[in-house]
């Protein structure tokens, strides 16, 4: 019991509790945002809205590897091809 790690659970406005992890699963997110809903508000209409890419903020990291070249993407060629537009474009 001495390394148990305590979750912190969130009551909302309508009796639900729930945890960050649970929030980000649910909409997608990363558990930094969920976090970041869940001390914000405590109306669920607002903690369980959906992600929008025009409100701000990045990619999820599992997103994110899916641009060719990273490294947990290993697929050059289009990675120099994008590379090769990208330098292009800035001629």
């Amino acid at each position: 019991m001495r390394n148990a790690h305590r979750i912190k659970k969130y009551k909302l406005s309508d009796g639900q509790e729930v945890t960050c992890r649970e929030v980000a699963d649910e909409i997608q997110i990363s558990e930094s945002a969920a976090r970041q809903r869940l001390n914000r508000s405590d109306d669920p209409d607002v903690i369980f809205a959906p992600y929008l890419a025009s409100n701000g903020g990045q990619p999820r990291k599992i997103d994110r590897d899916k641009v060719k070249g990273t490294k947990k993407n290993t697929d050059v060629k289009t990675y120099e091809q994008y590379l090769l537009r990208k330098v292009l474009k800035t001629i």
